[in-house]
């Protein structure tokens, strides 16, 4: 008869330790979840923002206005106009 109830306590005790133990696991990967979860959400935005910066940055009618502005006229275009115009 003693030996039933220590065998049972012996499992109850087993079973609340596992309960504890998986418990403080899943807190601490549900606080690594979140955690990359915000850190997605960041890198989202940021790349949103990057994205915008970057059409206005590449706009071709901008880059044509700081050429004329800042660059001098005697460069000398990659691919000559010849070519060009044989390509045609």
């Amino acid at each position: 008869m003693v030996k039933k109830y220590l065998v049972s306590f012996l499992f109850l005790l087993i079973g609340l330790m596992g309960i504890h133990f998986l418990k403080n696991k899943t807190r601490e990967l549900e606080q690594k979840i979140e955690k990359i979860s915000k850190n997605i959400n960041f890198l989202k935005e940021n790349l949103e923002i990057q994205k915008v910066e970057f059409s206005y940055l590449s706009n071709p009618v901008r880059i044509t206005t700081l050429a004329k502005e800042y660059l001098s006229n005697d460069y000398i275009p990659i691919i000559p106009e010849e070519k060009l115009r044989d390509e045609k």
